[in-house]
C-alpha cells in the first residue's frame, strides 16, 4: 500500500514540477516578447496570459505547502516548494 501511495504522489510532484518549469519558460519568453511589443492588443492579450500563469503558480505553491504540512520528511514535496519559490522571479507584469 505504501509503495503504491509513494508511486501516487511522486507522479503528482512530477506533474506539478513540469507544469512550473512550462510556467517559468513561457512567463520569461512572454516577458521578452512584451519588451519589443508594439500591438496593444497583443501586449494586453500576453498580459492576460500572465496573469493566468501567475495564477497557476500560486495554486501550485499553495498546494506544494498543503503537501509538506501533511508529509514533512518527503524531499519532493520540498522540492517542488522550493522551484515553485523560484520561478517567481519570471512573474514581471
Amino acid at each position: 500500500m505504501n509503495q503504491y501511495l509513494f508511486s501516487y504522489s511522486g507522479s503528482i510532484v512530477l506533474s506539478l514540477c513540469k507544469e512550473i518549469e512550462y510556467i517559468k519558460t513561457r512567463s520569461k519568453n512572454i516577458n521578452i516578447s512584451l519588451r519589443t511589443c508594439q500591438n496593444k492588443a497583443l501586449s494586453k492579450r500576453l498580459r492576460l496570459e500572465l496573469g493566468k500563469l501567475n495564477k497557476n503558480r500560486l495554486k501550485i505553491l499553495n498546494i506544494s505547502e498543503d503537501m509538506i504540512r501533511k508529509n514533512s520528511q518527503d524531499l519532493s514535496f520540498e522540492f517542488l516548494l522550493e522551484i515553485t519559490k523560484r520561478s517567481n522571479s519570471y512573474q514581471q507584469i
